[in-house]
């Protein structure tokens, strides 16, 4: 059996557009299943009050109401206040929470389970650490019960992931994360809009991190070199595999990146229409 990697699109993007963009990793993945799920909140113009380009998100969505179609429309995860500080909370307002996004992966997942990994960028790679969190540490969400038993991820990638840091819900209970699921941290040296600084908090909070660097900016890699090592790290969780010990990107062919050391010790030694 393939095994089966649940993707999470970015801030601004949606699953038709994370879908393309990692075209060329899933032709190299043959023996992964990359199921896209298609974020529940649709970003408005008011929800961008910092930064009115949607292609700083790495995403060809838009805006204009006018101009969208299912495959253009910007979705989210949720939305935050003008200064990112506060985290709306679905009780409050319905159709931008956070609480809204959980309840909707929980009743997702309970009908589409069970996935291997978790795969995600930006919004979706800290989205996919906290979904790592609900399923490693039940009950810590109401709207994501303990029964059914969902099962834990053997791996999380994230691709420009961060740290949420809102005033409101409180994430002290979500990190760090259990020293038995590695994350594999992938950072742009160019990335202004997610530095490493902000990758950083994220890496700090996950025992069981690896860092591995390209040379680009706010984008998942996908030169010959990644798509050779993310198809090596993905199928190494397959039973009997090194779960995760394989090469750098640099190993598979010349990129220019480089690669500092592990933070600790790796444990263990389709598309919607």
């Amino acid at each position: 059996m393939p095994i089966r990697v649940l993707a999470l699109c970015g801030f601004t993007q949606n699953a038709t557009i994370y879908f393309k963009q990692l075209g060329a990793i899933r032709k190299a993945c043959k023996d992964v299943e990359f199921v896209f799920l298609e974020p529940p909140i649709i970003v408005e113009q008011a929800d961008m009050p910092w930064n009115q380009n949607l292609s700083e998100f790495d995403s060809s969505a838009t805006t204009e109401k006018a101009e969208q179609t299912p495959e253009t429309t910007p979705r989210a995860w949720w939305t935050t206040n003008g200064d990112r500080t506060i985290y709306r909370l679905w009780l409050k307002l319905p159709g931008k929470g956070f609480d809204e996004t959980v309840q909707y992966i929980h009743d997702y997942l309970v009908k589409s389970e069970p996935f291997d990994g978790i795969m995600g960028f930006s919004q979706g790679a800290c989205m996919a650490a906290i979904l790592g969190a609900l399923l490693t540490k039940p009950g810590l969400h109401p709207l994501f019960p303990s029964e059914p038993p969902l099962r834990a991820p053997k791996f999380i990638i994230s691709t420009g992931g961060f740290l949420p840091t809102p005033s409101e819900p409180s994430f002290s209970e979500y990190f760090p994360l259990p020293s038995t699921l590695p994350i594999l941290h992938i950072i742009g040296r160019n990335d202004t809009l997610i530095t490493e600084e902000k990758t950083r908090t994220l890496i700090n909070v996950c025992p069981n991190s690896r860092v591995e660097f390209h040379e680009g900016g706010h984008f998942t890699p996908s030169k010959a070199n990644w798509r050779k090592f993310l198809n090596a790290y993905i199928t190494s969780f397959a039973e009997g595999g090194s779960q995760g010990d394989v090469p750098s990107p640099s190993a598979f062919g010349p990129s220019g990146t480089t690669t500092p050391a592990t933070s600790t010790p790796r444990a263990g030694s389709p598309h919607p229409a």
